[in-house]
């Protein structure tokens, strides 16, 4: 009887212990995403290289695949990243029609290209524009994707989802959770 209770005990004290630790981890993450200054202190402090209006363009077997444009970037290398504030990004599609992206801040991880945007985010095409707080894009697999809530307005179209992945090799688009919408009678495909 006395190895159960403590058994039960021990058990207890490592859940508190884990529940513990979630929550300080939520809210350190809360803060740094609400309030981005704090980050970008914490990565002044470690950065190798500060910048003021970048310009970069990433190509992939010499195709651009996108051009940013930045007020100002912090460089780390030991993170491979560079910390963007106010960025814009053209994203290159196959067919001329591009992607483009404004944001409050974003992240280049150098090591791959890959490439993300929090912040207020504006998305424009030459048919629609979404609006989302963050869009991370995928060079490997080409794609754009959203896991914040979404909203995307055209002249007949109006959709609102939880998640959006386009593909940007083919054009085509998901949209998952909650998705609802209206499309008006003068759509076409």
């Amino acid at each position: 009887m006395n190895k159960r209770r403590l058994i039960k005990r021990l058990l207890l004290t490592v859940l508190a212990l884990a529940l513990t630790a979630m929550v300080i981890i939520f809210v350190s993450y809360r803060q740094v995403t609400q309030n981005p200054e704090v980050l970008l202190s914490q990565i002044k402090e470690e950065a190798d290289m500060h910048l003021s209006k970048i310009r970069q363009t990433a190509t992939k077997n010499g195709i651009r695949e996108w051009r940013m444009e930045a007020e100002s970037a912090s460089l780390v290398n030991k993170k491979k990243t560079m910390l963007l504030v106010n960025p814009n990004v053209e994203v290159f599609m196959t067919d001329g029609d591009n992607v483009h992206l404004t944001a409050d801040e974003g992240i280049i991880y150098t090591d791959s290209n890959r490439l993300a945007v929090s912040g207020n985010v504006v998305a424009k095409t030459r048919l629609y524009q979404f609006r989302t707080e963050s869009v991370v894009y995928d060079p490997d697999t080409r794609e754009l994707r959203s896991d914040t809530p979404i909203t995307v307005s055209s002249e007949s179209v109006s959709l609102k989802a939880n998640t959006m992945t386009m593909k940007l090799s083919s054009r085509i688009t998901f949209f998952e959770g909650g998705v609802e919408g209206t499309i008006s009678e003068d759509f076409k495909l």
